[in-house]
């Protein structure tokens, strides 16, 4: 009984969900009054469905609610605004009538969708390749637990950076606006359940559509797992751009493990921090000016040296380990030499370094220590001739984590 509910559930969910929205928009009701009472309807059900039958016991409840609440308010109204700026817009201005507009209402809003999911997607996985994107994509992956709610959590700007181009398109091809409402109603139930902690099964519909099994993958707190499964309705794009992954032996034996941002613990929790957050600055003026000067002098120190100053045995300032670092084919690459584990010695950890002579460093690396699962991007600076610090990273450097090092010998 409990599997038939949980291959039931999503398609019986979006079913019912199309259904009413699409038999509201056709009954003349204002196009808000027929869709908000409806998404908010289908909010409560999954919410209750979450508690009857979560995915993970430890999301049903935390202290994120009133944060994400105030998200889902806010990009709601901010929709809306497009909307009206869609009618505004279309009243005042005549744009190409290329959209097939005498075919039925369902089909449109199903063209509609197409275009709009296309957007989402494209400027969604630019979000992971551009730093600046990133910054503002990020609040959406802060989230330490998934539930129906924060699949809206965005910051502002990145919503209208999300939305605005496939709203902008269906403007100027002629899309009607009740239509364009119907399709972003029924994408926000379908965000309700690609995010929601309800233990659900979509079978075979999931090489179709973005469900929660999918989407889970995606917002795991290791950064370089997270580069998976950028579609918001359909996954054909990520299919044609080879961003799909899954892989169901995994997720049924161990789940996806932590999710949030593992490279920045500490991210801002209220609506305020967050929407500064990808504007803050890393350095205040006065760290600053002080790191600029103690690069100025350190490059003064290293330009007595040379690029093998990095070769020797390291020991980690908070750490009994000690790592070799040793020139091999013009690269460089680190092995353990002594270790209290005696399965580690002679395990590489460090490969690929090349050193940078602009840069004053040796970057282009790769880490991965024992304890690390996979190995990530890496590179190496000299404080001075006998203190090293090595930085591991996924993606950028501001993400990065660094341990000191002290030249033994």
């Amino acid at each position: 009984m409990k599997k038939l509910f949980q291959y039931s559930i999503y398609p019986l969910f979006m079913i019912l969900a199309w259904a009413l929205i699409l038999w509201a928009m056709q009954t003349g009701i204002n196009q808000y009054l027929a869709t908000v009472p409806i998404i908010a309807l289908f909010g409560i059900v999954a919410l209750l469905l979450e508690r009857a039958l979560p995915f993970e016991k430890e999301w049903i409840n935390g202290s994120d609610w009133n944060l994400d609440f105030t998200y889902y308010i806010i990009n709601y109204l901010i929709k809306v605004s497009a909307q009206f700026g869609f009618i505004w817009l279309s009243s005042y201005m005549v744009f190409f009538g290329w959209f097939p507009t005498d075919i039925p209402f369902w089909i449109q809003v199903i063209l509609a969708l197409f275009i709009i999911d296309f957007f989402l997607f494209f400027v969604h996985w630019q979000s992971h390749e551009h730093l600046w994107l990133w910054k503002l994509h990020a609040i959406h992956h802060s989230s330490e637990r998934l539930y129906f709610l924060n699949g809206e959590k965005r910051h502002a700007i990145h919503q209208l950076l999300e939305g605005g181009p496939g709203i902008i398109v269906c403007l100027v091809i002629g899309v009607p606006q009740p239509v364009v409402v119907a399709a972003l109603a029924l994408l926000a139930i379908n965000m309700m359940m690609q995010h929601t902690n309800l233990d659900y099964k979509a079978g075979i519909l999931k090489k179709f559509f973005c469900v929660a099994e999918l989407h889970r993958w995606h917002h795991r707190a290791d950064y370089k797992d997270a580069q998976v499964n950028y579609g918001a309705w359909l996954t054909i794009w990520d299919h044609i751009f080879k961003t799909n992954y899954d892989d169901p032996k995994i997720y049924d034996a161990q789940g996806i493990g932590e999710i949030g941002i593992k490279e920045e613990p500490d991210f801002p929790k209220s609506y305020v921090s967050q929407m500064v957050y990808p504007f803050r600055k890393s350095l205040q003026p006065a760290k600053k000016m002080f790191t600029v000067v103690l690069l100025l002098c350190s490059s003064v120190v290293f330009a007595q040296g040379s690029a093998d100053d990095i070769v020797g045995i390291w020991k980690p300032e908070n750490g009994n380990k000690r790592i070799e670092l040793y020139k091999r084919d013009n690269q460089y690459v680190g092995k353990i030499v002594y270790s209290k584990t005696p399965d580690e010695i002679g395990k590489e950890i460090i490969w690929n370094l090349v050193f940078d002579k602009k840069q004053q460093e040796w970057n282009n690396g790769q880490l991965q220590l024992p304890e690390m699962d996979h190995a990530v991007d890496c590179y190496v600076t000299l404080e001075d001739g006998s203190v090293a610090k090595i930085t591991g990273y996924h993606g950028w450097r501001i993400f990065g984590s660094s341990e000191v090092y002290v030249k033994l010998e």
